[in-house]
């Protein structure tokens, strides 16, 4: 019976338990059945998701395709083996092939060359690094056409982040690189035209100045022995039409080197105050004609040398008292200098030019300035001119970071009025006295400073060393370039004049050399010594490595400057009395420019002597020598020799032989015909065997005197 209870408890005691671990799974079940539920309406949701997202990045692909597509912008992937993983549409339309052609081929082999190939795998190895680039480069088409092609690479990352390959947006440039090599020729031949256009102004001025310089110093001796009231009014005639044609010249050659841009501002101490000075005095001779008073103004607080360029404001100061003068029939022409302000050593001015003459219209005020502009037609045919120098004017005041305007009315007169700043040098103004028939001679203090002269011209070499001696200073003397640099090896100097074109090495040669090696004249100052009228010369000489440019036939005066700024050497000035050449009627003659003379030697006629002396005994026996060359049509040497004996003339007055031989040379550069050639040498040969005895008649004369 116990035994029978003790089972029947165990059993009520297993069935609560069963009972209890039912409920358990049931609820454990139910738990279970809720989680399911739940994960999956996560999974539902994040299926839903994905699917939005996907649709979100298809469209956006689409759309970044699109537009790149639209922008004729062609990609391309590629793995880290330059293996093509993907081309879309567009590259392979640029390319002329199917995408099925390129994907796993090599970009590099398709469409590069062995140039590309290498230039390309340095673009990979920046990719690999993980940075993007833009660059160009040409490649080849499935039919063989090159194309160029800017490129924008930027490396592919997986997810790791590890660099696995690139992907490119090529845009296709050759149209833009055919406009660019269209360009480049057409500037090239634009430059091309300009340098001929430089040579031929070069040349016109050369022969059109010199007849015209011929025919205003003829005038000027016609007008002192014209003896009735018809004559002098017929040389007047000429005068007047000479200047005016000059002028016209004059105008527009600088039009020309302005628009070319070869006009340079040079800055050097000058006495303003005796410029306006001297140019109320030039103008007040002509103004005086017709009862109109010159006048000028300069402010007091200008105490000082300026810096600035005296030739500019020459000219700027020239063209515009031209125009009050020729304008006004009566009343006043005057200058005034105005100073603004003084600050930071510098002086801000004002200057005006103005005329009791004409006036002009308010509404011509705007066009004056314009190139071949006047205020009217009644303007240009009662007074005349090219309607060039007022814009000449503008264009040299804007050089000088200036502005210039014009206040004017009809019948009231004109005043134009211009804004210019200088430096003020610091050194007092001294107004100068000029002296009849006297001049100074310059002799420098005695030092140790040695000047190298380089000069294969025998005659030149003379004519420098002459005035080396006169003024005490050391030097030496090379004959050729290859000499030239031997010395410049072995010896210190503190100056070098050096003659471009020489035999064996010419001047720029030697230059170069001095300046790229190791030698005790490296850095020294070398001033270059030309016979050419050519413009670039100087930038070639400059480019060279030389310091200065001194062109050729130069004067002592020209010397001395570039000695004293190179060298520093204090000058002592002695006065010395200068003879005037003669002009009896026995030597009165348009062979022998006597102002130039004059002007060249400084009445100097012991040097004078020296040089006459020299070129009838050598250079008039070179000339000859220039014949057999032009039979043997051997041109380049036909233009050494002419270059080389073509200053020469001018140092014995013959400048307008001086010009012809300079013809003889450029005809050379450009292998004229040798009939042409021999043409000319016979029209030289003429003109010298006239020259010759007057320049023997002149050489006694000079050499009696001395």
């Amino acid at each position: 019976m116990d035994e029978i209870q003790i089972l029947k408890r165990r059993l009520e005691r297993e069935r609560n338990a069963r009972k209890q671990a039912e409920a358990i799974l049931e609820q454990k079940a139910l738990e279970l059945f809720h989680a399911n539920e739940q994960l999956r309406k996560l999974n539902e949701d994040l299926e839903q998701k994905v699917e939005e997202r996907t649709t979100q990045l298809t469209h956006s692909e689409e759309k970044y395709r699109g537009i790149i597509e639209s922008m004729e912008l062609g990609l391309m992937e590629v793995d880290l083996n330059q293996n093509i993983v993907k081309a879309y549409d567009w590259f392979c339309d640029m390319t002329g092939y199917n995408p099925g052609e390129l994907e796993g081929k090599n970009a590099a082999d398709v469409f590069l060359n062995a140039e590309g190939i290498a230039f390309m795998k340095k673009q990979d190895e920046i990719r690999q690094k993980g940075q993007a680039g833009v660059y160009e480069i040409q490649i080849k088409k499935k039919n063989g056409d090159l194309i160029w092609v800017l490129i924008s690479g930027a490396p592919v990352f997986d997810f790791k982040g590890d660099v696995v390959g690139s992907i490119g947006i090529h845009y296709d440039i050759t149209v833009r690189k055919k406009m660019l090599h269209e360009l480049a020729r057409a500037k090239k031949t634009a430059e091309a035209a300009r340098d001929a256009e430089k040579q031929f102004l070069a040349r016109m001025s050369h022969e059109i100045r010199t007849p015209l310089n011929a025919i205003i110093g003829m005038s000027h001796l016609l007008s002192e022995t014209a003896t009735s009231l018809e004559q002098i009014d017929y040389v007047s005639s000429i005068k007047t039409s000479a200047d005016l044609l000059l002028k016209i010249v004059s105008d527009i050659l600088d039009i020309s080197k302005i628009e070319a841009g070869e006009i340079q501002v040079n800055s050097e101490p000058f006495n303003l105050r005796a410029l306006v000075m001297s140019l109320q005095k030039t103008f007040q001779v002509k103004a005086e004609e017709n009862g109109v008073k010159v006048l000028m103004n300069v402010d007091d607080k200008i105490t000082n040398l300026v810096i600035g360029d005296e030739l500019l404001l020459t000219q700027i100061l020239m063209n515009l008292m031209s125009n009050a003068v020729k304008f006004t029939a009566e009343g006043s022409v005057k200058i005034n200098v105005q100073l603004l302000e003084k600050r930071d050593e510098k002086y801000f001015l004002e200057i005006d030019v103005t005329d009791t003459g004409v006036g002009i219209g308010k509404e011509k005020l705007d066009l004056i300035f314009e190139n071949f502009k006047q205020a009217d037609d009644q303007v240009r045919h009662k007074f005349g001119g090219t309607g060039l120098g007022l814009a000449i004017t503008k264009k040299f005041v804007e050089l000088q970071d200036g502005k210039i305007w014009v206040e004017s009315e009809l019948g009231q007169g004109t005043s134009f009025k211009f804004t210019i700043t200088y430096l003020d040098s610091g050194k007092e103004e001294v107004i100068e006295i000029e002296k009849d028939e006297q001049a100074l001679q310059s002799v420098f203090e005695p030092s140790e400073e040695q000047v190298l002269i380089v000069e294969d011209n025998y005659m030149n070499r003379k004519y420098i060393t002459t005035l080396m001696k006169k003024w005490q200073v050391n030097f030496e003397v090379a004959v050729n370039g290859k000499e030239a640099w031997e010395k410049t090896q072995q010896n210190i100097y503190d100056l070098i004049f050096m003659d471009i074109s020489m035999p064996e090495m010419d001047g720029h040669q030697v230059t170069k050399l001095i300046r790229s090696e190791e030698n005790p004249n490296q850095n020294i100052p070398i001033i270059a010594l030309t016979a050419s009228a050519i413009i670039s010369k100087r930038e070639q000489a400059l480019n060279s490595g030389m310091t200065d440019y001194l062109p050729k036939p130069f004067n002592p005066n020209q010397l001395i400057d570039l000695i004293k700024k190179y060298t520093k050497r204090e000058i002592l000035s002695e006065k010395t009395t200068i003879s005037k050449m003669e002009t009896d009627d026995d030597t009165k003659t348009e062979i022998l420019n006597r102002p130039y003379l004059e002007k060249f030697y400084g009445g100097d006629d012991s040097h004078a002597a020296d040089m006459f002396d020299i070129f009838l005994n050598h250079t008039v026996h070179e000339v000859p020598q220039l014949r057999p060359l032009m039979e043997a049509q051997d041109w380049e040497g036909t233009r050494q020799l002419a270059h080389k004996i073509k200053p020469n003339f001018s140092m014995v007055g013959l400048t307008q032989l001086e010009e012809k031989m300079l013809n003889i040379e450029n005809s050379a550069a450009q292998n004229e015909n040798v009939n042409t050639l021999l043409s000319k040498l016979v029209e030289v040969e003429n003109i010298l065997e006239k020259a010759i005895p007057i320049l023997e008649k002149e050489l006694e004369r000079m050499t009696r005197i001395t």
